[in-house]
């Protein structure tokens, strides 16, 4: 079993609950508007983050293991929907969480910004992840005052949402996209409806087999 120096930990409601990441991912990636940073995990060494004023982001990827293997870094950790159920839980809440890396100065209050996953391609069982945090910065609340004004614009603001769009990888389907985005598989033709067009003209087998057919990067908009 791995022992490696480092433990990635995810705490939500002041360390009410806390997740220790079961696998350490390969890479992990700092962004910020000056610079990004590519860390490897294996050989990370003396690491300095810069405090600048910008929020940060975190993003890398991994799996939750159904069993432990030579790649778990401790015994009785949750099982990979358990830790699905947690992250999306705490992503859905609305509030910030922690993101910890120990041995390192990265320890930021962070909000979930994007989660994808499906089942592995290295086990039965293991669900593969990729995950984005941004550093949350805390406000001081202000009391302004301010003078009400009679509005004499007829405008209002557009509102429909801009759509998003989600580039196709290897092992994809739209029952398994709609899973992540709609929480429910047989939302799959919203996505179809969004998108039958360009799906039809890349693959003609869809005209018998809607939404059977899409191919990796493929762009898909997400309503």
């Amino acid at each position: 079993m791995a022992k490696s120096v480092y433990e990635f930990w995810l705490s939500f409601g002041n360390g009410a609950e806390r997740l220790r990441l079961p696998v350490l991912p390969p890479v992990l990636e700092i962004s910020n508007p000056s610079q990004n940073d590519s860390i490897s995990i294996s050989k990370l060494g003396e690491l300095t983050i810069i405090q600048d004023p910008m929020s940060k982001e975190f993003s890398f990827s991994s799996f939750f293991p159904k069993y432990e293997s030579s790649l778990t870094e401790y015994n009785g950790f949750p099982s990979p929907w358990e830790c699905i159920e947690m992250i999306e839980r705490w992503k859905n809440s609305g509030k910030p969480m922690r993101f910890v890396v120990t041995g390192t100065p990265i320890n930021f209050p962070v909000t979930i910004e994007n989660f994808l996953y499906r089942e592995g391609d290295s086990g039965i069982g293991d669900i593969d992840y990729t995950i984005v945090f941004k550093e949350f910065k805390f406000n001081a609340v202000r009391k302004i005052s301010l003078k009400k004004e009679v509005s004499t614009s007829s405008t209002r603001p557009n509102p429909q949402p801009v759509p998003k769009t989600y580039t196709v990888k290897k092992g994809d389907t739209l029952w398994a996209i709609a899973r992540i985005y709609y929480n429910d598989s047989l939302q799959w033709r919203k996505i179809w409806e969004a998108n039958k067009d360009a799906i039809i003209k890349r693959d003609k087998r869809n005209l018998k087999q809607p939404g059977h057919w899409i191919h990796i990067g493929e762009k898909l908009v997400i309503k």
